[in-house]
């Protein structure tokens, strides 16, 4: 490996500002180590093998990075060296690191450091050919627990001085922030953290928002830095952005291309954006304003309507309560009879629901969208007589499920159909017309996705581009896009809060709650801010209806201050299988129908037509 000239070391330290009379391009042994500092934030640049930046905000070091990263084909490592460093003034007045490298598997390489006002911006670059595996930030290879793994040593990996940090993806523990030696995938993952009944850890069951912002953020004193990745829609082949965790050696980031990805010629990886913040939720939304900037993103097409903020009611969890003393399983209990019953009851309480989501399992087969004929005999007629009563139905569907699909719409893997193949042009002709056979002759009004998956996992014979995260997207753009041609102001709910997503997402849920869980309200206002800070200004507040009556009714009592409120059963709770009182049911009517005035007042003209 290269390194450092001699007598480079015995420079000087140089401080200055960003503003500074500079040469174009000064070398790095001409002037190193060097300290640079902007407003918010101070580098200071560590010549040696490999060249280092020392990170600091507020004063205090949060990072100490490697200039250069890996990036990895799918069956080697790749190793660096003879390593160059560039220094030029940035015409937006910050200051620019121009990184070059000698590899064993690309013909070039280079690296780009960007020092700008508020924000660092790292990317690599590659040339050759080759299908892509992991493509690091920050670091190379990954440290074991006990000794420095497939890192080259600790000068390789990323030093963390923060002492914890927060994810924007929640887990059914409800913890959002973590020690720095936790790992975290942000995405999807298949098997990376495995868990039994006998050593169950809720903080690692996560999907709850899939995906969630691709972003940490590292607290160290009195301030936070945010740390996330973004690259153009159509590129986010990748089914997750993954820190290690720090360990013996420290920590890395990277994102996996798994081999379905490769190169012949130019290669620019994701950028990776550092900010600097007073808090998590601030750091947050300055990632997402420069998604938006760098065209990272991509716009919501939602129409904002009245009936799309009305209450809600999904009969999931008066399916689980009913089907508990049968001992069969809930989606048994997914018939028209069955709603039309609890339907009934509502109206008898007074309760003003605007939309009814028919939850697992009103089709014959996940995977096909085709209707179950015995447990719904007539959808439609169903459909009509709430569109009368000035509601909408929405259907609950789960994500490129296989259920039912014909063989040669599936991805094959041992001789099974281990998912949809959304890549591929046949099993959207497929979709479509299902789509729009449910919205424009049954009358739906929209959908509420579940199940949310990617199949994260090598060696799979998908058809691209519809890798990793891409995968997602576009089996929700093709529900999204479908539903609205037919209906323009359909809803369809998702979970996926991620800047990317919002083409083709009407609301988030909130999505389920642990049955521990006991501080509800709390935990779904963190939701929420998470996806407000992505881009959603409208959530639907799920329910509650997993853990105890009391603290049910308090969520019930904190819905209208969150989102649009939800309601799950009409009996009882379903794990502790606790009955509201009629006291509470007629309290809950006043909020819900105080709520509703609420709303009309924001939108006049269509109460007008409604009323």
């Amino acid at each position: 490996m290269h390194l450092a000239k001699p007598g480079s070391l015995l420079v000087p330290l140089i401080c200055f500002s960003i503003s500074a009379s500079l040469p174009s391009a000064a070398q790095d042994s001409d002037r190193a180590p060097r300290q640079l500092k902007l407003t918010d934030y101070s580098v200071q640049f560590e010549p040696g093998d490999p060249p280092r930046l020392q990170i600091e905000h507020a004063g205090d070091p949060v990072f100490i990075v490697p200039a250069v990263s890996e990036l990895d084909s799918a069956t080697q490592q790749e190793h660096l060296s003879q390593i160059q460093t560039e220094f030029h003034p940035d015409q937006h007045g910050g200051f620019e690191i121009l990184v070059t490298a000698a590899s064993n598997l690309w013909s070039s390489r280079r690296f780009v450091w960007k020092l700008l006002p508020g924000h660092i911006e790292f990317q690599q670059f590659a040339t050759g050919r080759g299908k892509l595996g992991r493509c690091y930030f920050l670091s190379s290879g990954v440290s074991n627990r006990w000794d420095k793994g497939s890192t080259p040593g600790h000068l390789w990996a990323t030093t963390i001085y923060a002492d914890r940090y927060f994810s924007p993806s929640p887990n059914h523990a409800n913890q959002f922030e973590f020690n720095i030696a936790m790992p975290q995938t942000l995405g999807f993952t298949t098997g990376r953290y495995p868990d039994s009944d006998d050593d169950f850890r809720p903080e690692r069951i996560t999907g709850i928002f899939g995906p969630p912002p691709l972003f940490l953020a590292f607290h160290m004193g009195q301030s936070w830095t945010g740390v996330g990745i973004g690259t153009q829609p159509g590129r986010y082949q990748f089914p997750a952005f993954e820190y290690t965790g720090s360990r013996y050696a420290g920590a890395s980031f990277y994102v996996d291309y798994m081999g379905y990805v490769s190169v012949d010629g130019d290669f620019s990886s994701p950028v990776l954006s550092m900010n600097f913040a007073k808090d998590p939720m601030d750091a947050l939304t300055r990632y997402t304003r420069w998604l938006d900037s760098s065209g990272f993103s991509t716009q919501s097409k939602s129409v904002d309507i009245l009936w799309h903020h009305l209450p809600i009611f999904c009969g999931w969890a008066e399916q689980t309560a009913e089907s508990m003393p049968f001992d069969v399983a809930p989606n048994t209990m997914s018939t028209q009879a069955n709603y039309e019953k609890w339907i009934a009851i509502l109206e008898s309480r007074g309760l003003p629901v605007g939309t009814i989501v028919i939850d697992d399992k009103w089709q014959s087969h996940y995977g096909t969208f085709e209707i179950d004929e015995k447990k719904w005999p007539d959808l439609k007629g169903f459909v009509a007589a709430q569109h009368a009563k000035g509601r909408h139905v929405l259907l609950w569907v789960p994500v490129a499920e296989t259920d039912g699909l014909p063989a040669d719409l599936c991805v094959m893997a041992q001789g099974k159909c281990v998912i949809a193949n959304v890549g591929a042009p046949e099993y959207e002709a497929y979709m479509r017309p299902r789509i729009r056979h449910l919205v424009d002759e049954i009358g739906i009004d929209g959908f509420k996705e579940d199940w949310v998956g990617d199949p994260a996992a090598p060696g799979l014979p998908l058809t691209g581009p519809a890798f990793g995260i891409e995968f997602v997207r576009r089996f929700q753009w093709v529900l999204w896009s479908e539903a609205h041609k037919w209906k323009p102001d359909a809803m369809v709910e998702t979970q996926t809060p991620n800047a990317l997503f919002r083409e083709s997402s009407d609301l988030i849920r909130l999505n389920d709650i642990w049955y521990g869980t006991r501080n509800v309200a709390d935990v779904l206002r963190i939701r929420a801010a998470i996806a407000h800070a992505s881009g959603w200004s409208l959530v639907d507040t799920d329910n509650a209806s997993s853990t105890t009556l009391r603290d049910w009714w308090s969520y019930m009592l904190a819905q209208p201050s969150i989102g649009v409120p939800a309601l799950y059963f009409v009996s009882k709770t379903e794990s502790t299988q606790e009955s509201p009182t009629s006291a509470q049911w007629a309290q809950l009517a006043r909020i819900w129908k105080n709520y509703v005035q609420s709303v009309r007042r924001n939108f006049p003209s269509q109460s007008a037509k409604s009323n």
